[in-house]
């Protein structure tokens, strides 16, 4: 098949009608192959059974993307939920048909460090600069017997930039754009022949963003030094964060209409300081197995006012401080074993997390505990059949400070999964998936009269995809379906003033289409394609969709280089209508679709980078995240049409 003929058939029509458009493709790339997220290590190119997506730093770089949040949004399965149009603190990713907790139920990882926090806030995605990442993994579906706890619809591993041996590497970077938006990034890399190296990197990014009381002042500073050896490598690491943003809140429609600019809570904010430490490495102690580990404790505190004018109805200035501490062991041997029919990879690995979270207020004060130990297997039956399989057994230890509870729960989980290598373009894959996860501090603290500790959520996944590569062309699509039980949410009619439940069973299923194609040396096409269906299966809304998960999304992009070293790129992003956040009984009309336009245009002169962005081209009205109250129908409005320059010297 010719590449032209590929372009033009109704397959791949479906496929290049979506998503982030990139110059430049490696033959490598076009069949999946393992990688970090695969097996949570470095390993040999082998098909895995399971659907995998790489967005390296070039592809990054000319697409324009300022933040990860923009990078996730032009990706396949993934839905953007941003309720305060910082596209930073408050966002969060969701996969396989999650919403209103979808921050709990995908994982994001930093260099494989959990980004995910042990209460309802989504993994701060702005503390990580974009000039940062080398390139972002995203797993779609259940990797619960990998990652264990919170990696339900799936995985988002954010690969940072590593220093290489004999190379020196600095990046100055400043941009400048609509509503002050002012950003400096700078960076610096060292690897010595002796083998150590060292990785420091600084970020300030402070903008008013678009509503009012919305201003967002973020401050980072990374520092990396390594050691590799001739069995190895050590490492150490320290960050330190600190970010204040404005809060603006949500708007009634009808008060969003007149001014979506409009804050009701001019004086609502929340600050937080993070210091972050991690050390870890690898080492051959045999010569088939390895062994791995990292350890980070992340120490986090913060102060927060959520103030509201509607005193009649026995609502008032609420301010208060917290403290979170959370540590992480992740040690794991991994050994690697040649076969007839290629290598074989064994995992085994044991992951402890401790966290505790206390307010200010001392309505909650939790400490929770997490011991799991798996074990993952990939083995090639023959040259073109690769079988996969792990399980896991996982367990939690709740103290509830405030009324001095405890709680302990226990399961075990599997995975079993086959790729079978059709020809030297097609390849064959599926698997069978178990996830889970345990409730969180914020929701086991904020339960229904009568329950001291939420059920585990727990889920079941199946999987079926193909995938076709060739030189300078790719396409894979998967069919997924997920039974989700004791799935947990928060509910606004549970006991007085609300409360985390658990909800009956529920179901998800689809099909994912993911392509590009390099036309000629002058224009490449991406584009993806994500249906899900979700819906209640039991319970008082059985047969009713689970609320703000839209069934049809897709993006779709262009990148032109007409001249050398300018790169113009368009892309598109559709999301299309779904019911509002707690209409969980499907009464109230949907939330429109819509359709935003970016446009980027990037040009090199040696060491010297030009950028332009505009995003939302046409200056759409829409939400990232609405819902239905007692007061109304609230929306938080997001920015109109937006202008971003830059200017990045390498050397």
């Amino acid at each position: 098949m010719s590449i032209k003929s590929f372009a033009l058939t109704p397959l791949s029509v479906a496929v290049l009608s979506a998503g982030l458009a990139s110059s430049a493709f490696a033959a490598e790339d076009k069949i999946e192959t393992l990688i970090i997220s695969a097996t949570r290590s470095e390993g040999p190119a082998m098909p895995v059974a399971t659907q995998i997506k790489v967005v390296d730093a070039e592809q990054i770089r000319i697409s324009g993307a300022t933040t990860i949040t923009e990078v996730l949004r032009t990706q396949a399965g993934i839905q953007i939920q941003d309720t305060d149009g910082s596209g930073g603190r408050n966002v969060t990713a969701s996969m396989r048909g999650f919403s209103g907790n979808a921050a709990n139920n995908t994982l994001v990882l930093v260099d494989g460090r959990k980004l995910n926090n042990p209460t309802l806030a989504g993994p701060a995605l702005n503390t990580v600069a974009i000039k940062d990442v080398e390139r972002i993994e995203i797993v779609q579906g259940s990797a619960g017997v990998l990652y264990g706890d919170q990696a339900v619809g799936g995985v988002i591993n954010i690969i940072t930039r590593a220093a290489k041996s004999g190379e020196f590497k600095g990046v100055i970077s400043a941009e400048a754009g609509t509503y002050d938006l002012a950003n400096y990034t700078a960076s610096l890399s060292q690897g010595f022949e002796n083998g150590l190296s060292y990785n420091l990197s600084a970020q300030k990014r402070e903008t008013d963003n678009y509503r009012e009381n919305n201003r967002s002042e973020v401050t980072n500073v990374l520092g990396k030094i390594a050691y590799a050896f001739d069995a190895g490598k050590v490492f150490v690491e320290k960050q330190k964060i600190e970010d204040d943003l404005g809060l603006p809140g949500n708007l009634l429609v009808t008060d969003a209409q007149k001014d979506p600019r409009h804050s009701n809570t001019p004086r609502d904010y929340s600050k937080q300081d993070t210091d972050l430490q991690r050390v870890g490495g690898q080492v051959k102690f045999l010569e088939n197995w390895s062994l791995l580990g990292e350890y980070s404790d992340r120490d986090e505190t913060g102060s927060y006012l959520y103030d509201d004018y509607d005193k009649s109805n026995g609502y008032f200035p609420f301010d208060s401080a917290y403290e979170m501490r959370v540590k992480n062991f992740t040690p794991r041997v991994v050994g690697d074993f040649a076969t007839a029919n290629g290598s074989a990879v064994v995992t085994l690995g044991y992951d402890k997390v401790d966290a505790d979270y206390e307010t200010g207020d001392g309505y909650t004060n939790i400490t929770q505990q997490q011991q799991d130990i798996y074990a993952q297997v990939i083995y090639p039956v023959t040259k073109a059949v690769i079988l996969n399989a792990g399980v896991r057994h996982a367990s939690v230890d709740d103290k509830n400070k405030v009324v001095s509870n405890k709680h302990t729960d226990s399961l075990n989980i599997g995975e079993l999964g086959i790729n079978y290598q059709i020809d030297a373009n097609w390849r064959a894959f599926g698997r069978l998936a178990d996830g889970f996860r345990f409730a969180n501090a914020d929701e086991n603290g904020y339960v229904a009269p009568g329950i001291d500790f939420l059920k585990a959520q727990t889920s079941k996944s199946q999987e079926l995809g193909f995938a076709w590569a060739d030189k300078d062309a790719s396409v894979k699509y998967s069919l997924f379906h997920m039974i989700v039980d004791n799935e947990i949410m928060y509910d606004p009619l549970s006991g007085t003033y609300g409360a985390n439940i658990n909800l009956p069973e529920s179901e998800r299923q689809g099909l994912l289409f993911d392509g590009d194609v390099q036309l000629n040396e002058f224009i490449v096409l991406h584009g993806n394609y994500t249906y899900t269906h979700a819906e209640l299966t039991s319970g008082n809304f059985k047969d009713k969709a689970v609320p703000f998960v839209a069934k049809n999304d897709a993006n779709a992009g262009v990148v032109f280089t007409f001249i050398k070293n300018l790169n113009i790129s368009v892309d598109a992003n559709y999301i299309g209508s779904r019911y509002l956040v707690g209409d969980n009984a499907n009464t109230q009309p949907k939330v429109d679709p819509v359709t935003i336009f970016n446009v980027n245009v990037v040009w090199n002169f040696d060491a010297l980078e030009l950028g332009l962005r505009v995003k939302n081209l046409t200056g759409e009205t829409y939400s990232d995240y609405e819902g239905t109250s007692w007061k109304g129908t609230y929306v938080y409005p997001q920015p109109k049409q937006t202008y971003s320059g830059h200017v990045t010297y390498r050397f």
